[in-house]
């Protein structure tokens, strides 16, 4: 029985990346393209941010993750090693068995990589094989369409639309609701 579970491929590694816990360290591979343009609207925030605000950030991922509310990633790359961004699994709820999905990756050289979506196919196993969650939603900007060809792939269905929730370059832009449920996740 325990050769079968160690046997199991671990969910923390795709074909080339590696999810591991953030950590300090990471604050200046984080700041490196924290604060581009491409970052900043990708993340839906556009003020840019300190140092300081991005260690106190990791600081809430560690109290979160000892709490249970919430887990946060580094994505690294496996043959390089190298911190591509970070994805996450918060908000979770124990009665509802949900958590809320999110994922970065940084520099805008390392999209299209297929990195993104093996983070997103390691967080579907962490959430539904390791965290017994039932359900798991993501919000994906409405002209993200590369991304919700990608969520869609995975499982995940378009449940909703929060309209004219964004205000990107001027414009009041609508974000997607997508959600994937774990009888959806096992019939993959």
């Amino acid at each position: 029985m325990m050769d079968d579970l160690i046997a199991k491929k671990s969910p923390f590694i795709g074909e080339k990346i590696i999810l591991r816990a953030i950590e300090r360290d990471d604050i200046d591979s984080i700041m490196e393209y924290w604060n581009t343009y491409e970052t900043r609207v990708g993340k839906g925030k556009f003020i840019p941010e300190s140092r300081k605000q991005r260690e106190e950030w990791i600081e809430k991922t560690t109290k979160d993750a000892k709490q249970g509310k919430g887990f946060t990633f580094a994505i690294i790359e496996k043959l390089s090693d190298q911190f591509l961004g970070a994805c996450s699994l918060k908000r979770i709820n124990a009665v509802n068995r949900g958590a809320f999905l999110s994922i970065s990756i940084y520099n805008p050289e390392n999209h299209d990589k297929g990195y993104g979506t093996e983070a997103v196919k390691c967080l579907l196993r962490i959430g539904f094989d390791i965290l017994n969650l039932h359900r798991i939603e993501l919000h994906v900007y409405e002209f993200l369409e590369s991304a919700i060809h990608v969520y869609e792939k995975l499982g995940f269905k378009k449940t909703g639309v929060r309209r004219e929730a964004s205000f990107i370059a001027g414009e009041y832009r609508n974000d997607l609701i997508m959600d994937i449920l774990e009888t959806e996740y096992n019939k993959k």
